[in-house]
């Protein structure tokens, strides 16, 4: 399984299509992609149909390095990749005034097939994950301008 490569942030939004609704918004299934920061940090996942519902994700592995769900092959097929190493991992945050309350949800990660544009949100059948880690712990990582 791979995550989304940070060093080169699109520079123009992507199209998801999801092969599954997110759970609780039905016949929504097209969003666009699009990077909040240069860094490749945070991403905008904002409704097609629905423009005012908008998401903020990030990979998962700028925040969480010890995270890697057990993705099987049945997903990588449902997305159209050839194996779960091909599929980025997302994680949806909640955001109340700022990324030092942020939390992320790692039981439901978005998961992605870069070369369909096709993806879906796995809600993990593992008690252990939390939906809403804290995405900083005490303080800023110096890879997000703590140092700058």
């Amino acid at each position: 399984m791979t995550t989304m490569v940070i060093d080169k942030v699109p520079a123009q939004e992507r199209t998801l299509h999801f092969v599954e609704p997110l759970p609780g918004f039905d016949g929504l299934d097209e969003f666009t992609l699009t990077a909040i920061d240069d860094r490749g940090l945070l991403y905008s996942m904002r409704s097609v149909q629905e423009r005012g519902l908008r998401f903020v994700l990030t990979p998962a592995s700028c925040f969480f390095a010890d995270y890697h769900p057990d993705l099987s092959a049945l997903v990588a097929e449902a997305l159209g990749a050839d194996d779960a190493a091909d599929v980025d991992i997302l994680l949806i945050l909640t955001i109340s005034s700022g990324l030092t309350d942020a939390t992320a949800n790692l039981r439901a990660p978005v998961v992605v097939a870069p070369s369909t544009g096709h993806a879906m949100q796995l809600v993990l059948d593992d008690d252990t994950l939390s939906m809403n880690r804290r995405l900083i712990p005490d303080q800023i990582p110096d890879e997000l301008g703590a140092g700058e």
